[in-house]
């Protein structure tokens, strides 16, 4: 990985760590799991902003893999 990546990376981490997520995404994931019930802590909200963030910056790093992969 070179320079650019990983600051492209860790900006599009910070800015879906700081930006209000998608409703859909609240509703379904965080607030209607019946899984957060099995665990034998109380997650808070910020768990889930990480998870999203983290999972935002995968979705990423893949789009540019496979842009570089086709293109």
């Amino acid at each position: 990985m070179n320079k650019t990546r990983i600051s492209l990376l860790s900006f599009v981490f910070l800015v879906a760590l700081f930006t209000p997520q998608p409703n859909f995404i609240f509703q379904n994931f965080w607030s209607r799991a019946d899984f957060w019930e099995a665990l034998p802590f109380t997650p808070s909200v910020w768990l889930y902003i990480f998870l999203y963030a983290l999972t935002v910056t995968g979705f990423v790093e893949l789009f540019i893999r496979f842009i570089k992969k086709y293109a």
